[in-house]
């Protein structure tokens, strides 16, 4: 879940990247930041530490980044780090990824099913929850063989069970 830090910078980048149509390149290259921070456990520390000087880390996102993003997410970087947000930097990037699907009227979803679905099961799931939802669905498939049978969809914060463990659960309930 997103911070209401993460969710305003989100949107302050946001506006400023739709404003200059460099909505995909913010998202990519916000995208590659956060994975070389994911997966680099050394810039990992240094960039996450609160204690670690902010010159100290403007000066090594000069020297990993400045070459590598558009100037838009480089002069964010920057702001990130004065005003001591990095912790928020993954939050910033999933709102940010939100509100640019929201504008291009595309849902991620990720759909549970007990056993591998079909990539035809897939593309129908994607077009009629697409329709219900008047977007276009990115499917993320995921399998889980406790939920018996049926399948669980989630798009943004919103749940669609129709799992077979949840109806024996809630007829067990009842009875």
């Amino acid at each position: 879940m997103s911070s209401a830090v993460g969710k305003r910078y989100a949107r302050a980048l946001f506006d400023v990247a739709s404003e200059r149509g460099k909505i995909d390149q913010v998202e990519a290259d916000l995208g590659a930041i956060v994975q070389a921070v994911e997966q680099s456990e050394d810039l990992s520390k240094i960039i996450l530490h609160p204690h670690i000087a902010a010159a100290a880390k403007q000066s090594l996102v000069d020297d990993l980044f400045k070459s590598h993003v558009g100037e838009e997410t480089f002069n964010f970087l920057g702001v990130l780090i004065e005003n001591g947000r990095e912790l928020q930097l993954v939050d910033i990037y999933r709102s940010f990824v939100q509100l640019a699907n929201n504008a291009r009227g595309i849902a991620d979803a990720v759909v549970t099913s007990a056993q591998p679905l079909s990539s035809e099961e897939q593309a129908e799931l994607a077009e009629k929850f697409g329709q219900t939802l008047n977007k276009k669905l990115r499917l993320t498939a995921v399998v889980d063989p406790s939920i018996l049978g049926g399948i669980i969809i989630k798009i943004g914060d919103r749940l669609y069970d129709g799992s077979m463990k949840t109806k024996l659960e809630s007829f067990a309930q009842k009875a």
